[in-house]
């Protein structure tokens, strides 16, 4: 027996709740994600950047990696100590862009360097 509301009504006057809808995956899971292990220095390279004053997403742009990779990358340094947490929202917007674009230029004038330090084949960062 039913009730309105379509439970099942049992002998003694109980309800039950309707059973549940079985929900089956339709499309198969996807492949691996194709993610590319880090270099040997990249994650130093990260910190050290950081340390020189350039903001999360410069960093993330240069090295070709996402926003989030950076962040966690950051914030687990923050966590052991070994970089200071720099608020640059304090600035004045028209001061925190000519500076962003000012860093931006100094950072592809020696990117070379900083590829060739990230990759192993130079021995102090520039």
């Amino acid at each position: 027996m039913r009730s309105p509301f379509g439970n099942v009504v049992r002998k003694d006057g109980l309800l039950f709740g309707k059973p549940r809808k079985k929900y089956t995956r339709q499309h198969p899971y996807p492949e691996t994600i194709n993610r590319f292990k880090p270099l040997p220095r990249e994650k130093s390279a990260i910190v050290m950047l950081r340390k020189h004053g350039y903001s999360m997403n410069l960093i993330s742009k240069a090295l070709g990696r996402s926003r989030s990779y950076v962040y966690r990358t950051l914030r687990f340094n923050i966590n052991i100590g070994n970089l200071r947490f720099i608020d640059m929202r304090k600035l004045p917007n028209k001061t925190r862009l000519w500076f962003s674009r000012r860093r931006w230029k100094t950072l592809m004038s020696l990117w070379e360097q900083w590829e060739a330090w990230i990759l192993g084949e130079g021995e102090k960062p520039p």
